[in-house]
């Protein structure tokens, strides 16, 4: 163990209870969503190595306040859809943590500073292979896959 130790592997919501249930020496039930965290101290070499890359999530909220979105997350891009006006975002992560630039929408001053790193071909490949990831694991989730 290493006291006060971070990492910069992703932690969701959705891992507390298996942690928890874990730690309580609780089975975790087969349908419940998530990981139990304690991998990512107790052995961060290999959680490293086995721990996601990237993770999915849906919203499906009421209209007047923040429309349905879809957004696939990975540590470098993210890839928002918005359903309902059948408009993608694609945001560089490490260049633009705040997601000011929206790397598809219309040029102007700040999303062309922020896109300079990406030509047109690698922006268009990595929005696709990003929609094609979103729609797999939208369709698993519908399934009710463990993602």
């Amino acid at each position: 163990r290493r006291p006060a130790s971070k990492t910069s592997e992703f932690s969701l919501n959705i891992d507390l209870a298996p942690t928890i249930l874990r730690a309580a020496q609780i089975d975790i039930p087969q349908r419940m969503q998530g990981r139990d965290m304690a991998q990512l101290y107790l052995d961060p070499t290999e959680a490293e190595r086995t721990w996601r890359k990237e993770f999915f999530y849906e919203w499906f909220g009421p209209h007047d306040h923040l429309p349905s979105n879809l957004a696939l997350v990975r540590k470098d891009k993210k890839l928002m859809s918005w359903p309902q006006y059948d408009v993608y975002q694609l945001f560089d992560l490490e260049a633009d943590p705040y997601e000011e630039a929206d790397l598809l929408a219309k040029k102007d001053e700040t999303t062309a500073a922020a896109a300079r790193a990406l030509t047109q071909e690698e922006t268009e490949r990595i929005t696709n292979e990003m929609k094609s990831r979103m729609a797999e694991l939208a369709a698993a989730a519908k399934a009710g896959a463990k993602l």
